[in-house]
């Protein structure tokens, strides 16, 4: 998906004040990502809903080592339709390299994305093999990566990659 600016907003935010941005006002049927800059130091989190399914993310930046050129995530689980987002958060062309690995440490897939600036890459546990192990992601660019594990019951779990460098 491209990074290209299709809304925005701004507020002034007193200490300890909170606000939910409104972004599914805005797209409501879209995939979109959210910027936020601030002047001083925030603290945001992410919600995604899909019916009773609720995924809480805190906010990811290069300064909370949530953002990185190399991430891992220390499981996947074979029929649990993972799914993984990957943005972009610079302004220059990103090339990923995604390595999926079993349980044993056996390397099961391997296969190389695109990310524009600013923009993501989603892709499924069908394109990482199915596989009960591993993923780890290198960058040319730093991304943030999420996880969307739906358990296919009303369960979900969301996760960020943990940062390796």
């Amino acid at each position: 998906m491209q990074g290209i600016l299709v809304w925005q907003t701004s507020n002034t935010l007193q200490p300890y004040q909170a606000w939910v941005i409104p972004v599914d006002p805005a797209y409501p049927q879209a995939d979109v990502s959210l910027t936020v800059i601030s002047t001083l130091p925030i603290v945001g989190e992410r919600h995604c809903h899909a019916g009773t399914e609720v995924l809480a993310f805190p906010g990811a930046s290069p300064e909370t080592k949530t953002a990185g050129t190399r991430l891992f995530f220390p499981e996947t689980v074979y029929g649990c339709h993972d799914n993984f987002r990957f943005l972009n958060i610079t302004e220059y062309y990103a090339f990923v390299t995604v390595i999926s690995r079993d349980i044993n440490g056996f390397t099961v897939r391997r296969f190389t994305g695109q990310i524009p600036p600013l923009g993501f890459w989603i892709f499924t546990d069908n394109e990482i093999g199915n596989v009960q192990g591993t993923l780890e992601i290198f960058s040319t660019q730093p991304v943030v990566g999420e996880r969307h594990l739906h358990y296919g019951n009303g369960v979900a779990v969301g996760q960020l990659g943990q940062v390796l460098s």
